[in-house]
């Protein structure tokens, strides 16, 4: 029986109301068929363009969903998850436990947002995820007449704007950032995908908008690279010593280079100054001081393909298309004895945390969103609103264990792995690093216990769906760093749907070998052997596409994605669709009875035990871990393991605390205090304010950036998709008649200068002019009445713009107006590239300022503001310079 959503939760009494109406509305919709359901939906969509009101439609559009979900996937909407929509609708975070059904309940204020034809973006943190959610909830989507769309790397730019044009698209929070840079870099209005902005939900809210917050996504092109420093700069620490020529700064992720330090490398490297700013060696230094002291292999990065891949320290998953900024990467590289790949230099840049502001209606949902509630209001006005769940919460969090040191951890819990393996109960463990799982591993391989190991190394990723999903399984054990945006639910007894697409896609594969063999007689036997007991149908569908040829051509590749029910697959696979589905089906209803038995069998023995072999520096991150039991009101247990010289405890636990450790510790028995949980649930708040205070002054500084990213990319869509080419010609004659009226106001006042501007008005306008024949500036100035010398150099210019037309347009019509747009889009582009290298430098160099007693961040606005200014005057003079220059070769 379910509990009450409303009682003792004034928060979200506001929702009754709404919510009795669906419950009221749905026993009506039950009785209605198919395409009357279908008509209901549509009849939503006219009311919505009578009114442009959505409000009054939230009741009659969730329970039409509702019911199209029962009908499609078998899944009816919960209450707790209605009120989930109805918060995501709101523009708030709705935070969901573990195995609450988020993914289902997107659908809610998708479909309804979907009415707007204006379309929904539901963003997800990997490919996989997007592409699962998009093939199951698109089923009902369909139903009620609505299209889905799919962003996937790889795509071409024709299927990202056909997919970005349907109703509800599933992207990545990366595909769409960057498809966004692209869209503002394109020179031709065919290359846009995205259209404007209107709702966007985001999953795992926490990890998008506050654990990638302070990573810029950046589109740059190479740049010159002195390698031969960064390989030099490696050398040279190794004939240094920590706390003698260097100190380093672990909270702050820095190193300072000390007095004897400095002298020691310019010893070495026999120069008088690593500050020179004609040749700078103290960025390389710094930089492979840091790859030394503060990355490390299998923790921060792995190596893969003679190639360092960045390892996500909030996911645990690797970043193949992310690097370090300011020679960092290319230090570790050196470290590494690896190829050092070209710098970079950035032509578009965004933060998570401007970009997901541009769209109108925001909302999202996660697990684990209240700790960082303060941030997401003040930052993004996103409330919070916990929703209660379906059951309630049957876990067990037990107190910490504390040891005195690793040693005594790490064998601490392999001892408790191989006790609670022992009673059948599965276990999953988190650890916080690639080097640990391993470690780990082969700690429980000393035991004899087998495992699974979920980390970011290639090998263990392309299995991730089917080890989380079997993580419940009676008797595993699974070893998985951190386990945010998994996506996969942990299912007491383990996961049949997968179990049983394994067992058809090895069925199905082995088939080919054995057709290629002709050795069918043996294939079907064995085959009917391993499905005795199912019905006579299953095996007649299994065996009729076992003897099709077609079918049997198919790839490994095409099989899998007909088991996944994957959209991406070629029109000869779609007509097996049903088939499959028939085989998945059927073994799934045959195997039901086992898996409930199983699933009683581990409930019985307590549920999933969480063992976490450290605390992180979010407690977000803990509670991720922990929510991975006890869900839809399953029992669990979860328990951490620590140890005095773990990051958060060394760090930020205080003297007091190592002082009153040693003392109680004994070499290898645990403790459990109240004073050392309170000390570490409070260094972990240090830790979230100080991140979050990082963060805070990132969106500060960038926000002035921002500002000026909004009109460079406005003023650029104007002229990209202006299609009147008046307008454009009108744009080019204002630059130059306001560079001819800016250099006479100059001419005129500023007599110091008058000679090089006298030159800059024949450079624009060229040296056949009457009034060149004039000797200097004063006699042009004393001869000619200043309004005469405008309206002349104005004349001068029409007809100088108009002679080059004139010349270009021999080559064919249209030519001139394409010319006229790319050259002010390409200017554009470049002063922009220009500008955010100055910006980088300026941001750089302003923090010295606070130790003159000036505000940073009111110097940088200042400076930044002056930087723009000049932006549009040097735009007018390239585009005028580049268009009265151009040729065609």
């Amino acid at each position: 029986m379910l509990k009450n959503p409303f009682s003792n939760n004034s928060l979200l009494k506001q929702y009754q109301d709404l919510v009795s109406q669906i419950n009221i509305l749905e026993d009506t919709f039950e009785q209605l068929t198919d395409s009357e359901l279908r008509a209901k939906s549509l009849t939503l969509k006219k009311q919505y363009e009578a009114t442009q009101e959505l409000d009054p439609l939230i009741a009659e559009s969730f329970a039409i969903t509702r019911e199209a979900s029962r009908r499609t996937l078998g899944l009816r909407h919960f209450d707790v998850q209605l009120i989930g929509g109805l918060v995501l609708n709101d523009n708030k975070i709705a935070e969901m436990k573990t195995g609450e059904g988020k993914t289902l309940v997107a659908t809610l204020p998708a479909s309804l947002n979907a009415i707007t034809n204006k379309g929904v973006h539901i963003v997800t943190v990997n490919d996989y995820l997007a592409n699962r959610d998009q093939v199951s909830m698109g089923q009902v989507y369909r139903f009620l007449g609505l299209n889905t769309g799919l962003i996937q790397e790889g795509m071409s730019t024709d299927e990202r704007k056909k997919n970005y044009g349907a109703d509800i698209t599933y992207v990545t929070n990366y595909e769409v950032t960057f498809d966004f840079l692209r869209d503002n870099m394109a020179l031709n209005p065919t290359d846009l995908v995205l259209r404007p902005f209107n709702y966007c939900i985001i999953d795992e809210v926490d990890s998008i908008l506050i654990d990638e917050a302070q990573t810029p996504l950046i589109i740059s092109n190479n740049t010159q690279t002195p390698i031969e420093k960064y390989i030099v700069a490696a050398e040279i620490t190794e004939y240094l010593e920590l706390n003698t020529h260097y100190k380093i700064d672990e909270k702050n992720k820095n190193v300072v280079l000390t007095v004897e330090g400095s002298k020691q490398i310019e010893q070495i490297l026999k120069v008088q100054d690593l500050y020179d700013p004609r040749d700078p060696w103290i960025p390389y230094i710094i930089n492979a001081l840091k790859a030394n002291a503060l990355y490390f292999n299998n923790v921060h990065y792995i190596v893969q393909n003679n190639r360092i891949i960045i390892v996500d320290e909030f996911t645990g998953r690797i970043m193949p298309d992310r690097r370090w900024g300011d020679g960092l990467h290319q230090a570790v590289e050196a470290k590494e004895n690896l190829p050092i790949r070209a710098k970079t230099e950035t032509v578009a840049a965004i933060t998570y945390q401007n970009f997901f502001l541009l769209y109108p209606k925001l909302s999202g949902m996660t697990g684990t969103g209240k700790t960082a509630e303060i941030e997401f209001e003040k930052i993004y006005n996103l409330a919070v609103n916990p929703i209660p769940t379906a059951r309630p919460v049957q876990r067990k969090d037990l107190p910490d264990l504390i040891y005195k040191d690793q040693f005594s951890k790490w064998n601490a819990i392999a001892k408790t792995c191989n006790q609670v393996h022992e009673t059948g109960q599965p276990i999953l463990v988190g650890t916080t690093t690639v080097e640990k799982s391993e470690m780990l591993a082969q700690l429980l391989s000393e035991y004899n216990l087998s495992y699974q190991i979920l980390n970011a190394k290639p090998e263990n990723v392309r299995r991730e769906s089917e080890i989380v999903a079997q993580a419940g399984k009676k008797g595993s054990i699974t070893i998985a760093t951190n386990m945010a945006g998994r996506g996969t639910d942990i299912i007491l007894g383990g996961n049949i749907t997968f179990k049983i697409q394994k067992k058809l896609y090895d069925i199905l594969t082995l088939a080919k070998n054995f057709k290629l063999s002709k050795q069918t007689n043996i294939l079907e036997s064995s085959i009917l052997s391993q499905f005795e007991g199912s019905s006579q149908r299953f095996l007649s569908v299994l065996l009729s596409l076992l003897n099709d040829d077609n079918f049997m051509k198919l790839s490994d590749l095409e099989i899998l994605k007909l088991l996944q029910e994957n959209d991406r697959i070629s029109i000869p696979v779609i007509s097996y669709q049903s088939s499959i589905q028939f085989l998945i089906n059927d073994l799934i209803t045959f195997n039901k009875k086992y898996q409930t038995q199983e699933n009683k069998i581990v409930k019985n023995l307590g549920g999933l035990y969480i063992i976490g072999t450290e605390r992180n520096d979010s407690r977000r991150v803990d509670n991720q871990l922990r929510g991975r039991c006890g869900r839809q009101g399953d029992p669990g247990v979860s328990r951490f393991f620590l140890s005095l010289d773990d990051n958060l405890l060394r760090l930020f636990g205080g003297p007091q605390i190592q002082n009153f450790m040693q003392t109680q510790l004994a070499d290898d028995a645990p403790l459990e205090s109240d004073l050392i949980t309170k000390s570490l649930d409070s260094a972990q708040e240090r830790v979230e304010e100080r991140a979050y205070q990082q963060r805070k002054n990132l969106f500060d500084y960038d926000d002035v950036l921002n500002k000026q990213r909004n009109i460079v990319y406005y003023e650029r869509k104007q002229i990209l998709e202006n299609t009147n080419t008046l307008s454009i010609k009108k744009n080019i004659l204002a630059y130059g008649e306001q560079i001819v009226t800016d250099l006479l106001l100059e001419l005129k006042e500023n007599k110091f200068y008058r000679e090089k501007t006298l030159s800059l008005i024949e450079n624009l306008l060229g040296r056949n002019l009457l009034l060149t024949q004039l000797k200097d500036a004063d006699s042009l100035l004393n001869t000619y009445d200043f309004y005469e010398l405008k309206l002349y150099l104005f004349e001068e210019f029409w007809l100088t713009y108009q002679s080059k037309m004139e010349e270009l347009s021999v080559y064919g019509t249209g030519l001139t107006e394409n010319l006229e747009r790319s050259i002010i889009l390409l200017n554009t582009d470049r002063i922009w590239r220009e500008h955010l290298q100055k910006m980088t430098l300026l941001r750089e160099s302003v923090g010295w300022r606070g130790y003159g007693q000036r505000n940073p961040l009111y110097e940088y606005k200042q400076d930044a503001f002056y930087m723009f200014e000049t932006r549009e005057k040097l735009l007018r003079h390239l585009v005028i310079y580049d268009l009265l220059r151009a040729s065609i070769l």
